[in-house]
Protein backbone atom coordinates (compact mmCIF):
# COMPACT_ATOMS: atom_id res chain seq x y z
CA UNK A 1 0.00 0.00 0.00
CA UNK A 2 3.14 2.37 0.84
CA UNK A 3 4.32 1.70 -2.70
CA UNK A 4 1.12 2.38 -4.13
CA UNK A 5 0.50 5.50 -2.86
CA UNK A 6 4.14 6.81 -3.70
CA UNK A 7 2.90 5.61 -7.37
CA UNK A 8 -0.37 7.27 -6.99
CA UNK A 9 1.57 10.40 -6.38
CA UNK A 10 4.04 10.26 -8.86
CA UNK A 11 1.76 9.44 -11.53
CA UNK A 12 2.81 7.12 -14.05
CA UNK A 13 2.62 9.62 -16.64
CA UNK A 14 4.84 12.17 -14.83
CA UNK A 15 7.59 9.18 -14.25
CA UNK A 16 7.60 8.60 -17.74
CA UNK A 17 8.62 11.93 -18.58
CA UNK A 18 11.22 12.10 -16.09
CA UNK A 19 12.62 8.44 -16.97
CA UNK A 20 11.72 8.04 -20.49
CA UNK A 21 12.50 11.91 -22.06
CA UNK A 22 15.83 10.15 -23.72
CA UNK A 23 13.84 7.78 -25.40
CA UNK A 24 11.88 9.96 -28.53
CA UNK A 25 11.81 7.48 -31.14
CA UNK A 26 10.71 6.68 -34.41
CA UNK A 27 10.28 3.79 -37.16
CA UNK A 28 10.27 3.38 -40.65
CA UNK A 29 6.85 2.95 -43.30
CA UNK A 30 4.58 5.16 -44.93
CA UNK A 31 5.82 7.72 -44.55
CA UNK A 32 5.41 11.43 -46.47
CA UNK A 33 8.04 12.63 -48.40
CA UNK A 34 8.02 15.90 -46.54
CA UNK A 35 7.50 14.38 -43.47
CA UNK A 36 10.78 11.92 -44.04
CA UNK A 37 13.07 14.76 -45.26
CA UNK A 38 12.41 16.54 -41.39
CA UNK A 39 12.49 13.57 -39.16
CA UNK A 40 15.92 12.67 -40.97
CA UNK A 41 17.44 15.59 -39.72
CA UNK A 42 17.15 14.62 -36.03
CA UNK A 43 19.96 12.13 -35.99
CA UNK A 44 23.75 11.87 -34.71
CA UNK A 45 26.57 13.38 -37.11
CA UNK A 46 28.52 10.57 -39.03
CA UNK A 47 30.49 9.48 -36.25
CA UNK A 48 28.84 10.53 -33.26
CA UNK A 49 26.36 7.55 -32.88
CA UNK A 50 25.01 7.41 -29.35
CA UNK A 51 26.04 3.90 -28.08
CA UNK A 52 26.15 5.38 -23.88
CA UNK A 53 24.02 8.09 -22.75
CA UNK A 54 24.56 8.59 -18.75
CA UNK A 55 22.26 11.98 -17.85
CA UNK A 56 21.11 13.77 -14.67
CA UNK A 57 17.31 15.15 -15.18
CA UNK A 58 15.89 17.42 -12.76
CA UNK A 59 11.55 17.79 -13.31
CA UNK A 60 10.05 20.18 -11.49
CA UNK A 61 6.55 19.85 -10.85
CA UNK A 62 4.84 23.07 -10.74
CA UNK A 63 1.59 21.47 -10.55
CA UNK A 64 2.70 20.16 -7.20
CA UNK A 65 3.88 23.22 -4.97
CA UNK A 66 7.39 23.41 -7.44
CA UNK A 67 8.45 19.81 -6.14
CA UNK A 68 11.74 19.18 -7.85
CA UNK A 69 12.39 15.20 -8.79
CA UNK A 70 15.66 14.32 -9.30
CA UNK A 71 16.40 11.29 -11.80
CA UNK A 72 19.57 9.57 -12.94
CA UNK A 73 18.90 7.63 -16.10
CA UNK A 74 22.33 5.11 -17.75
CA UNK A 75 21.66 3.59 -20.79
CA UNK A 76 23.50 1.10 -22.98
CA UNK A 77 22.26 0.81 -26.00
CA UNK A 78 24.70 -2.10 -26.94
CA UNK A 79 24.12 -4.36 -24.20
CA UNK A 80 20.72 -3.63 -24.06
CA UNK A 81 20.63 -2.83 -20.50
CA UNK A 82 19.53 0.13 -18.37
CA UNK A 83 19.38 1.63 -15.08
CA UNK A 84 17.08 4.76 -13.76
CA UNK A 85 16.88 5.58 -10.25
CA UNK A 86 14.38 8.33 -9.60
CA UNK A 87 14.19 10.00 -6.02
CA UNK A 88 10.83 10.04 -5.14
CA UNK A 89 10.98 12.23 -1.94
CA UNK A 90 14.22 12.98 0.01
CA UNK A 91 16.39 9.83 0.97
CA UNK A 92 13.84 7.36 -0.56
CA UNK A 93 15.11 6.03 -4.19
CA UNK A 94 13.25 4.17 -6.56
CA UNK A 95 15.62 2.01 -9.04
CA UNK A 96 14.46 0.74 -12.50
CA UNK A 97 17.03 -1.98 -14.24
CA UNK A 98 16.40 -3.43 -17.55
CA UNK A 99 18.66 -6.13 -18.58
CA UNK A 100 18.28 -9.56 -20.01
CA UNK A 101 14.66 -8.43 -21.55
CA UNK A 102 13.80 -8.05 -18.35
CA UNK A 103 12.75 -4.69 -16.10
CA UNK A 104 12.71 -5.15 -12.39
CA UNK A 105 11.96 -2.76 -9.79
CA UNK A 106 13.89 -1.78 -6.27
CA UNK A 107 13.73 0.88 -3.45
CA UNK A 108 16.17 1.15 -0.61
CA UNK A 109 17.36 -2.26 -1.62
CA UNK A 110 14.51 -4.39 -1.75
CA UNK A 111 12.73 -5.56 -4.95
CA UNK A 112 9.00 -4.55 -5.47
CA UNK A 113 6.23 -5.09 -7.85
CA UNK A 114 6.61 -3.01 -10.95
CA UNK A 115 3.48 -1.23 -11.44
CA UNK A 116 2.01 -2.50 -15.08
CA UNK A 117 1.97 1.29 -16.83
CA UNK A 118 5.83 1.02 -16.14
CA UNK A 119 6.85 -1.71 -16.84
CA UNK A 120 4.84 -1.56 -19.97
CA UNK A 121 6.38 1.93 -21.21
CA UNK A 122 10.20 0.28 -20.31
CA UNK A 123 9.86 -3.54 -21.44
CA UNK A 124 10.13 -2.24 -24.99
CA UNK A 125 12.39 1.04 -24.54
CA UNK A 126 14.83 -0.85 -26.95
CA UNK A 127 12.80 -1.29 -29.83
CA UNK A 128 13.89 2.49 -30.66
CA UNK A 129 17.26 3.05 -31.92
CA UNK A 130 18.76 6.57 -30.58
CA UNK A 131 20.69 6.94 -34.12
CA UNK A 132 17.98 5.99 -36.84
CA UNK A 133 15.02 8.59 -36.49
CA UNK A 134 13.16 6.66 -38.44
CA UNK A 135 13.15 3.48 -36.55
CA UNK A 136 9.82 2.07 -35.18
CA UNK A 137 7.52 4.54 -37.10
CA UNK A 138 4.07 2.72 -38.72
CA UNK A 139 3.28 6.47 -40.46
CA UNK A 140 4.35 9.96 -40.80
CA UNK A 141 2.19 12.88 -42.40
CA UNK A 142 3.39 16.11 -43.43
CA UNK A 143 0.75 18.93 -41.44
CA UNK A 144 1.77 21.72 -43.11
CA UNK A 145 2.59 24.92 -40.41
CA UNK A 146 0.63 24.80 -37.17
CA UNK A 147 0.45 26.87 -34.56
CA UNK A 148 0.19 26.23 -30.47
CA UNK A 149 -0.41 30.20 -29.37
CA UNK A 150 2.42 32.05 -28.37
CA UNK A 151 4.20 29.14 -26.90
CA UNK A 152 5.01 26.90 -30.14
CA UNK A 153 4.91 27.01 -34.70
CA UNK A 154 6.20 25.44 -37.32
CA UNK A 155 5.85 22.61 -39.77
CA UNK A 156 4.24 19.58 -38.07
CA UNK A 157 4.85 15.69 -38.88
CA UNK A 158 2.32 13.23 -37.01
CA UNK A 159 4.39 10.03 -36.35
CA UNK A 160 2.22 6.92 -36.09
CA UNK A 161 3.56 3.75 -34.80
CA UNK A 162 6.32 2.54 -31.93
CA UNK A 163 6.82 6.23 -30.55
CA UNK A 164 7.88 6.52 -27.30
CA UNK A 165 7.96 10.12 -25.86
CA UNK A 166 8.46 12.40 -22.56
CA UNK A 167 5.59 12.27 -20.48
CA UNK A 168 3.04 9.64 -22.63
CA UNK A 169 1.86 6.22 -21.30
CA UNK A 170 1.17 3.79 -24.05
CA UNK A 171 0.99 6.61 -27.03
CA UNK A 172 0.55 6.13 -30.55
CA UNK A 173 0.58 9.23 -31.97
CA UNK A 174 2.95 12.02 -31.78
CA UNK A 175 3.37 15.48 -33.43
CA UNK A 176 6.76 16.91 -34.03
CA UNK A 177 7.34 21.01 -34.66
CA UNK A 178 10.21 22.21 -36.76
CA UNK A 179 11.35 25.50 -37.40
CA UNK A 180 12.32 27.68 -40.50
CA UNK A 181 15.77 25.42 -40.70
CA UNK A 182 14.39 22.25 -40.40
CA UNK A 183 15.20 21.86 -36.70
CA UNK A 184 12.78 20.12 -34.00
CA UNK A 185 11.15 22.55 -31.46
CA UNK A 186 8.22 20.98 -29.88
CA UNK A 187 6.76 17.49 -29.22
CA UNK A 188 2.74 17.61 -28.60
CA UNK A 189 1.05 14.31 -27.49
CA UNK A 190 -2.24 12.96 -26.25
CA UNK A 191 -1.95 11.47 -22.50
CA UNK A 192 -4.11 10.68 -20.29
CA UNK A 193 -4.25 13.74 -18.26
CA UNK A 194 -4.52 15.65 -21.79
CA UNK A 195 -2.60 17.21 -24.70
CA UNK A 196 1.04 18.08 -23.49
CA UNK A 197 3.35 20.11 -25.43
CA UNK A 198 6.93 20.33 -24.37
CA UNK A 199 8.80 22.84 -25.70
CA UNK A 200 12.39 22.37 -25.93
CA UNK A 201 14.66 25.80 -24.90
CA UNK A 202 17.03 25.33 -28.58
CA UNK A 203 16.16 23.67 -31.19
CA UNK A 204 17.04 20.15 -30.80
CA UNK A 205 20.02 18.79 -32.85
CA UNK A 206 21.78 15.65 -33.65
CA UNK A 207 20.35 12.37 -31.48
CA UNK A 208 16.73 12.67 -29.73
CA UNK A 209 17.48 10.21 -27.16
CA UNK A 210 20.54 12.49 -25.11
CA UNK A 211 18.45 14.87 -23.27
CA UNK A 212 17.10 18.64 -23.80
CA UNK A 213 16.22 21.17 -21.18
CA UNK A 214 12.26 21.58 -21.73
CA UNK A 215 9.73 23.27 -20.95
CA UNK A 216 6.25 21.24 -20.56
CA UNK A 217 2.53 22.78 -20.69
CA UNK A 218 -0.51 21.22 -20.59
CA UNK A 219 -3.68 21.70 -22.38
CA UNK A 220 -6.53 23.51 -20.44
CA UNK A 221 -10.25 25.07 -21.46
CA UNK A 222 -7.78 28.26 -20.90
CA UNK A 223 -5.67 27.14 -23.26
CA UNK A 224 -2.04 25.41 -22.39
CA UNK A 225 -1.27 25.68 -18.14
CA UNK A 226 2.81 24.97 -18.02
CA UNK A 227 3.06 22.22 -15.15
CA UNK A 228 6.79 21.00 -15.82
CA UNK A 229 10.12 22.36 -16.12
CA UNK A 230 13.11 19.78 -17.54
CA UNK A 231 16.83 20.71 -16.63
CA UNK A 232 19.59 18.66 -17.97
CA UNK A 233 22.38 18.97 -14.77
CA UNK A 234 24.79 16.05 -16.56
CA UNK A 235 25.01 14.87 -20.34
CA UNK A 236 28.02 12.12 -20.96
CA UNK A 237 27.47 10.14 -24.27
CA UNK A 238 29.50 6.97 -24.75
CA UNK A 239 31.23 7.48 -21.63
CA UNK A 240 32.29 3.87 -19.30
CA UNK A 241 29.60 2.80 -17.67
CA UNK A 242 30.22 2.35 -14.06
CA UNK A 243 30.84 -1.16 -12.49
CA UNK A 244 27.96 -3.10 -11.36
CA UNK A 245 25.31 -0.31 -12.59
CA UNK A 246 23.03 -2.97 -13.95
Amino acid sequence: MAMQRIIDRFRPSVFIAVCAALLVSFAAAQIDDRARSLLEGIQPSPGEAVETLQQVMVMTLHQQGDMAVRTSTIIDYVTKRAAIETEISPGMVATIIVADGQVRMAMGGMSLPLPAAIGDEFADMFDADPNDPLAGIDSASYDGVQSYGDLAEGEQVTVRGAVAVAGVDDSEVARYLFDGQGLLVAVVVDSPDGVILSVFDEPVTGSTAVGRDAVMYLETAGGFERFATMRFEQVLVNEPIPEGTF
